[in-house]
């Protein structure tokens, strides 16, 4: 063979085993496509820019996985604190964005760290308290159970003497929202509690209660098989604080606007975007973003974080009622109530 064609038969070669193939190009458009088309963030990106430097990135990889970090560099740049990148076994998270830890104290950790659990009991003999924590459940059966659990746990602290609910939240970092609805449905009474509308203000979403069901943009998500009683005329007081995030600040957000509520305690965790996922090419391969902002009952965005009405800062005591500021404080409201 003479050295031209070797040389020819070469670089030829090393072009094939460089070519990226159509099924890696077609899932990092597609990638940018989704964040484009679909992100909350997406005017903070020039596109144009974006998928030429993407491309160049990842003009070797041959896989998915070789792709991946040219999206993550995509997500990045939407800035997108509440979202992430699912690639197979790895949930990928902005680097730029933690958890302010900094803001929680001492007992609000250690009560964290005990789990997940629902916490009821009485406060001064007349006022029911219950804490609802953060739930992940997705199957309908899962759903269901839980939102039960939280109003069975309820009931057992409502009695002819009560005059009024503390809701506390501290714990709740997220979740699914459906069943923490269905099981304050009763409290929560008939009607939207958030609405999302569009520039022009026409509503593009609800999520309305009815008759102890959670009704999401026309689908029922949860609903309640029991309860006890119509508890929508008692004044509530909603404990916030740094931990309260996602979904557990839109829980918050359900009670701006019902009659006779308040919120009390810490600015939350400003985690209250509204996502969506969507599904990639590959095994396990999709993302999670932020599409809109939490709206109340009224339509109104909640860009940063959710305030109480009566701030509390620190004071926790989880365990003990009598020495906990914000419980207390949501107990003086209660009694001019």
């Amino acid at each position: 063979m003479k050295p031209i064609v070797v040389i020819l038969f070469v670089l030829h070669s090393l072009h094939a085993r460089a070519q990226q193939p159509d099924s890696v190009r077609i899932f990092i458009d597609s990638a940018l496509h989704t964040m484009q088309k679909h992100s909350a963030f997406a005017g903070r990106v020039n596109w144009k820019k974006m998928t030429g430097n993407v491309h160049r990135m990842t003009k070797n990889a041959r896989t998915y996985k070789e792709a991946a970090p040219g999206i993550k560099y995509a997500f990045n740049a939407l800035g997108d604190k509440h979202g992430w990148l699912v690639f197979g076994e790895e949930d990928y998270h902005n680097p730029a964005f933690s958890p302010d830890t900094g803001r929680v104290s001492a007992d609000i950790k250690l009560a964290a760290s005990k789990g997940a659990k629902i916490y009821c009991g009485t406060v001064n003999d007349r006022y029911a308290y219950i804490s609802i924590p953060f739930f992940g459940g997705q199957t309908a059966d899962q759903v269901t159970r839980f939102a039960q659990r939280i109003q069975d746990s309820l009931c057992k602290v409502i009695t002819p003497s009560t005059r009024g609910i503390i809701i506390d939240l501290r714990l709740n970092a997220g979740g699914n929202i459906a069943p923490m609805l269905a099981g304050l449905s009763n409290v929560l009474g008939n009607g939207d509690v958030s609405i999302s509308t569009d520039k022009k203000g026409n509503i593009t979403g609800r999520t309305t209660v009815q008759n102890n069901s959670i009704i999401m943009d026309g689908v029922t998500r949860a609903s309640l098989a029991n309860n006890c009683g119509d508890l929508s005329k008692m004044p509530v007081a909603v404990i916030i604080g740094p931990v309260t995030g996602s979904s557990g600040e839109g829980l918050a957000i359900s009670f701006t606007g019902r009659d006779k509520s308040i919120l009390v305690g810490e600015a939350s965790g400003g985690y209250t975007t509204a996502n969506d996922g969507f599904l990639l090419a590959g095994d396990n391969y999709g993302m999670v973003l932020a599409v809109s902002y939490m709206t109340d009952r009224y339509g109104k965005p909640y860009q940063e974080n959710v305030r109480p009405v009566i701030e509390i800062n620190g004071g926790d005591n989880f365990f003990d009622h009598a020495h906990d500021q914000k419980i207390q404080a949501a107990v003086a409201w209660l009694d001019k109530q």
